[in-house]
């Protein structure tokens, strides 16, 4: 059985740096070898308590995985291995002209289903919010970088703010699809 450390680190788990930046094709290959050792067939005659172990390490390594494979999820940990928690991430100000563009978006969205050609907008404003969380997973991975966890903080939150808003464009999309 592979060692079962529950105390490291996702990255350490994987074998990575700790860093924003992950290369998905060796998180997905070690993902792949650790389920592979941590298989329930393997354990079939084992002990209880090895049986147990097994499926505890195999819900560690998939929690981790899930974390890592997501950028939100991803930067929001490394915050959270550096100290900052869950509560303090969430409290950063944010500037008054991201938030008017949040609105903005927001209303662009609430508005799609009176227009004409709904599909045509929502590419463009999918593909406008798309753009703008890239710009701030960029923004946070310079930040970590530099060790400056307030403005990775802060790029986290609005990261968070354009994930939430294109799930509700995925959303709208998925009902003018079954119009």
């Amino acid at each position: 059985m592979p060692s079962r450390n529950f105390s490291q680190n996702y990255f350490e788990l994987f074998d990575l740096p700790v860093q924003f930046a992950v290369d998905t094709a060796v998180l997905g290959r070690r993902y792949r070898q650790l389920q592979q050792e941590l298989h329930p067939d393997r354990y079939a005659a084992a002990a209880a308590h090895e049986q147990r172990m097994a499926v505890q390490y195999s819900a560690f390594v998939n929690e981790a995985y899930a974390t890592l494979r997501t950028p939100l999820k991803r930067a929001l940990y490394l915050l959270e291995l550096s100290g900052m928690t869950q509560q303090e991430v969430s409290r950063q100000q944010l500037d008054g002209g991201f938030l008017i563009e949040q609105m903005e978006l927001r209303e662009k969205l609430e508005t799609l289903h009176d227009l004409v050609d709904p599909d045509t907008v929502l590419d463009h404003l999918v593909t406008e919010i798309s753009g703008d969380i890239g710009t701030h997973q960029a923004e946070f991975a310079a930040a970590f970088e530099q060790s400056e966890l307030q403005a990775a903080a802060s790029a986290c939150v609005k990261m968070q703010y354009l994930e939430k808003l294109l799930l509700e464009a995925e959303q709208i999309e998925s009902e003018l699809m079954e119009r």
